[in-house]
């Protein structure tokens, strides 16, 4: 009984304490020096590509970033030169014409800004990286209901659809997948389960990928979920797998790290960059290989007597 006394007294006086401690205090953030950012990219996709110049802003400005006009952007491969175009209303933002790029080739981004906001001399920058490679395709793509700690399908409110996409994967344990789900042509952001939306394929390269000899249990593995309460009858849902570098997954992780970082409380973690400069430039310019695949949902998945 006195143990439990004492236990209260002392939560009580922990809640005084912290009443007592409002008092706002400012705190004197050094200002970080500005430097040239880039974001860009190039795909085997048949499309326009784009890279995004911009400076850095300080921690915690609101503001939109300063985009970085009137650059010369080019893109090599061997003898091919892909030319990239700021955008009349947008500035900043280059697009090349449509064109694929191609798996396993090199590619080298050059960027020059003569008048720039920081010196009195040119910008210069580059980057170099080589195309991931990627499996040739996905089959077809299952949506199949999600499974309790038991293996029995979920149906009540927290059921949900696995995407499960069906395809020869090649023997790099290397590769990470940046995955995208689409829901009738839309991009779908509810998207819990993976780490950031990647997944590595060590462990399952050279598998025929939800093939019988690599299941878990008899049950496939999805590359993400779906809430069931966004999906109807017939939807179409399209998986996207991006094969990037380790390098590259690395670049993403650490900024999604830094998303809400309290300096207060801990340093940021290290910025990777492939960008190199005579200014100081941070970024990364990535060469993507993609395979999609798609499936039609159909509500009778959630039937139970349906399911196996």
């Amino acid at each position: 009984m006195i143990k439990n006394k004492l236990h209260i007294g002392f939560l009580m006086g922990l809640g005084l304490l912290a009443a007592a401690c409002t008092e706002d205090i400012t705190m004197d953030m050094p200002e970080g020096r500005k430097r040239p950012v880039v974001e860009g990219s190039i795909t085997d996709e048949c499309k326009q590509h784009e890279v995004i110049l911009s400076y850095s802003s300080e921690l915690y400005d609101t503001n939109k970033p300063e985009m970085i006009s009137g650059a010369k952007v080019y893109v090599q491969s061997g003898s091919d030169t892909i030319w990239y175009y700021e955008q009349d209303n947008k500035p900043g933002h280059y697009l090349s014409d449509s064109v694929a790029g191609k798996k396993n080739r090199r590619y080298r981004l050059e960027v020059r800004v003569e008048d720039n906001t920081l010196y009195s001399r040119p910008l210069w920058m580059y980057a170099e990286t080589k195309m991931s490679n990627n499996a040739e395709g996905i089959d077809s793509v299952g949506l199949l209901p999600k499974r309790d700690g038991n293996n029995l399908p979920i149906f009540d409110d927290n059921a949900a659809v696995c995407v499960c996409p069906y395809f020869q994967t090649l023997s790099d344990s290397s590769i990470v997948y940046n995955v995208e789900l689409y829901l009738n042509g839309k991009r779908f952001n509810n998207r819990p389960s993976k780490l950031f939306n990647l997944f590595s394929m060590e462990g399952y390269a050279g598998y025929y990928f939800n093939g019988s000899e690599m299941l878990h249990n008899n049950i496939e593995i999805p590359v993400g979920i779906m809430n069931k309460s966004y999906m109807h009858e017939g939807d179409v849902v399209k998986v996207k797998l991006y094969s990037i570098s380790e390098d590259y997954m690395y670049f993403l992780v650490s900024q999604k790290l830094a998303i809400g970082v309290n300096p207060v409380m801990g340093a940021f973690p290290a910025m990777f960059s492939n960008i190199f400069s005579d200014c100081d430039a941070i970024g990364w310019f990535n060469a993507t290989s993609v395979i999609t695949g798609e499936g039609i949902y159909h509500e009778d998945i959630f039937q139970q007597d349906t399911v196996q």
